[in-house]
């Protein structure tokens, strides 16, 4: 080996400790440590080595397109809104599917030059294991909000891409994809990462909402409280006051499984039945939902709850809602 070569792993080696003491957002170390490590020991990524993705054909995208066809029907509005608050900031708008293929794009015309550089397109593919670090990729694997500024990404070639991305879950609590926000400017957009963050997670989560309300259309549509991460508490009830579906955040705030819902648990009974404070404050967003849809009417809320009169007048009284 020559002198003044290093081998892939000491590259690697040495890559990794630069970027552990590079400093990136208190929450997002962990998520992007872990990911640096993977793609260390387990993709044998070298960080130095440049990235041409696969991007699909056209008969292949038309065919995973059309699998996503109503995340793509419930996102394209969102997307094209979100783009016109961050526009000026640089950033454009990208939608990706489980697999991190990209759907979707919002894009300046002025960086369409460099998305076709950095495959930043309709039918790439971004996944973690042949990406390295990213953005779309990340995200997707660990399931939750990423923020990579400059250096943050694995390889080297990404060195000015900062990249905002938050997961987006089905109607049925599955992850549907990715929504993204990359910035070809480096660290220009780090002051204000937890605010583009926060944006972001507004806008996945009204995504996943117009995804739960296509899907349980007819059905009451209720909040089991304010919504603190990537997915909002939503449950949907019948008439009878039965749980139909429920969110990805609705189903870990009340351990529901796929086969839990199809039983369909009546709500309140479900909540009575526990005793944390977490489920009375569910309870009373649950009540206070039902009687604002139902302007008020006491007894039209007991209906569509799936309890008596006098049952929801005790709870009311019991949670100081007045009627």
């Amino acid at each position: 080996m020559n002198g003044k070569q290093k081998s892939v792993s000491e590259t690697e080696s040495d890559s990794l400790s630069r970027r552990l003491t590079y400093p990136v957002a208190p929450l997002n170390a962990p998520h992007v440590q872990q990911s640096w490590q993977r793609c260390m020991s387990a993709y044998n990524l070298d960080p130095a080595q440049g990235w041409t993705a696969d991007v699909l054909s056209s008969a292949e995208f038309l065919h995973i397109s059309s699998r996503s066809a109503i995340l793509l029907k419930s996102a394209m509005g969102e997307m094209r809104r979100l783009f016109k608050l961050v526009q000026g900031m640089g950033l454009m708008v990208l939608l990706a599917d489980p697999d991190a293929t990209i759907l979707a794009r919002c894009a300046d015309e002025t960086h369409l030059s460099v998305c076709r550089r950095l495959y930043l397109r309709k039918g790439a593919i971004w996944n973690e294991a042949v990406a390295g670090t990213n953005g779309v990729g990340t995200c997707i694997k660990e399931q939750c909000p990423i923020f990579l500024g400059q250096g943050d990404h694995w390889r080297f070639c990404f060195s000015l891409l900062a990249s905002y991305a938050v997961p987006l879950f089905d109607a049925q609590g599955q992850l549907a994809g990715a929504l993204n926000l990359a910035a070809l400017s480096g660290n220009t957009t780090r002051p204000y990462a937890a605010l583009v963050t926060e944006t972001l997670m507004l806008s996945g989560r009204r995504i996943e909402e117009q995804l739960f309300r296509t899907r349980y259309e007819g059905d009451r549509i209720l909040t089991l409280g304010p919504a603190e991460d990537c997915s909002s508490p939503l449950v949907a009830i019948n008439t009878d006051g039965e749980v139909t579906g429920a969110t990805h955040a609705a189903r870990s705030l009340m351990g529901w499984t796929d086969d839990m819902i199809q039983d369909h648990p009546h709500l309140l009974g479900e909540l009575n039945s526990e005793g944390a404070v977490s489920f009375e404050k569910a309870e009373e967003s649950v009540i206070r939902s039902a009687l604002a849809g139902c302007q008020g009417n006491v007894s039209a809320t007991a209906q569509s709850l799936g309890v008596s009169r006098a049952t929801l007048y005790r709870k009311m009284k019991a949670l100081n809602i007045s009627d």
